[in-house]
């Protein structure tokens, strides 16, 4: 258990630091304060995801994503893909807090990390780089939620 805990941790720093030159992302510590709107971020990233593997020419995989986040489990009324990036991201929040605890300038673990790794890990689909860019351009509105209110009173 140890050693795939490491295995983990090393996964999710890999991951974190190939992707450091996204301004703005959502950290795993921000995305737990989003609550509802946290489900929202999740399906607009689906959607960055499946519109990036579109434009790379990769119907295939697109589809495959599609079918994984619009088929709930037996039994649940979440789909596949939400509890493959639930689980995902309860493995990454344990390796997250474990590095900033040893690190506390280290890069946090954010939920197009999480998305990509649980796609690829699970499923082999990788993300391509316009995913990243794309997923960067969701995150202001999900940090701001005195936007959020403004929107509501008009």
């Amino acid at each position: 258990m140890n050693a795939f805990i490491k295995f983990l941790a090393a996964t999710f720093l890999s991951v974190a630091m190939l992707f450091t030159g996204v301004a703005q992302a959502i950290s795993i510590p921000q995305f737990d304060k989003m609550g509802p709107a946290g489900d929202r971020y999740v399906a607009d990233l689906v959607e960055a995801a499946e519109r990036a593997l579109t434009d790379a020419g990769r119907t295939d995989d697109e589809m495959r994503d599609r079918e994984l986040f619009s088929t709930n489990a037996p039994d649940s009324k979440e789909s596949i893909g939400m509890q493959q990036f639930y689980m995902t991201l309860a493995r990454a929040r344990v390796a997250d807090a474990n590095r900033a605890a040893q690190d506390p300038n280290a890069p946090r673990v954010r939920g197009e990390n999480i998305l990509a790794l649980a796609l690829d890990k699970i499923y082999g689909i990788k993300l391509p780089q316009e995913f990243f860019t794309l997923a960067s351009a969701l995150d202001p509105k999900y940090l701001s939620p005195t936007k959020e209110k403004k929107e509501k009173k008009n």
